[in-house]
């Protein structure tokens, strides 16, 4: 049976990876990554009591989601933001939202914050948009949302709800994982994650010569190139269903006697 790593933050979806994957007869290893703790929840609070001031909410992050719920201390969400333009960044988030704070937003099967902002434009077409959207976000937010929204015409009112620390047990977890045999996947979900991984494969110098990384997400993907690491797939949203099917990809490749005709780089 196949050992899959699947290194990512304790999530609503991380029983679904492992469901998915049993179905399909890997062993999915669930190994927390990483860990967050909440500030300026109060400074949240009141831009929430303020809908007027903005053109809506935007989510990038199942975290920002949380900190929104938090800050608003059990009470519901202003109706007045439900008639504004509010967007996401992934199903998970999309459903949380909805769940959460009885919001519905747009752009969900954007996959990452790039696309986002592509899809915000074309979604905004001949929308008079002056007013500035709220973004809640952690310390580790890249910049390519504001960048490219700036350029589009709109802006953002970030406000950092949130920071990314590596997961206590991180460490005593991947060096116990590693001292068997070496898994057959490990699966990356986000730059923090694959930096603070690194930095423990260097120190305990563990063997990935026999695994195969696959990344959520382009960001992702260059993060892990970026420490000379080669990428066996990427998945371009953070889908339990899209991620699955790399691995049986690779169950077809690698039992198929038709594998030789697989164009080069496939493998």
């Amino acid at each position: 049976m196949k050992k899959v790593v699947v290194l990512k933050s304790e999530s609503d979806n991380s029983d679904t990876y492992s469901s998915l994957l049993q179905k399909h007869g890997f062993e999915p290893v669930l190994v927390p990554t990483l860990d967050f703790s909440f500030k300026n929840l109060d400074v949240l609070r009141d831009r929430l009591l303020s809908p007027y001031k903005y053109s809506g909410l935007i989510f990038t992050s199942p975290r920002s989601i949380t900190a929104v719920r938090d800050a608003l201390g059990g009470q519901r969400l202003k109706d007045d933001w439900r008639t504004l333009e509010n967007y996401s960044v992934g199903e998970t988030s999309h459903d949380l939202i909805c769940n959460h704070l009885q919001l519905n937003t747009k752009g969900q099967q954007s996959g990452n914050a790039s696309n986002l902002a592509d899809f915000i434009k074309t979604d905004l077409y001949n929308k008079t948009i002056t007013l500035p959207f709220l973004f809640p976000c952690g310390n580790l937010k890249q910049d390519v949302l504001q960048y490219k929204l700036s350029e589009y015409g709109y802006s953002l009112d970030s406000v950092e709800v949130y920071e990314t620390v590596p997961h206590k047990d991180l460490e005593r977890n991947l060096v116990q994982l590693f001292r068997g045999d070496a898994p057959a996947f490990l699966l990356f979900f986000s730059p923090s994650g694959i930096n603070y991984c690194s930095a423990i494969f260097e120190r305990n110098k563990l063997d990935l010569g026999g695994c195969r990384i696959v990344a959520i997400g382009p960001s992702t993907k260059k993060a892990i190139e970026n420490k000379g690491l080669t990428v066996y797939r990427t998945a371009e949203k953070p889908s339990p269903d899209l991620t699955l099917n790399l691995y049986c990809v690779y169950m077809f490749y690698i039992t198929s006697p038709l594998r030789n005709w697989l164009p080069a780089g496939d493998d």
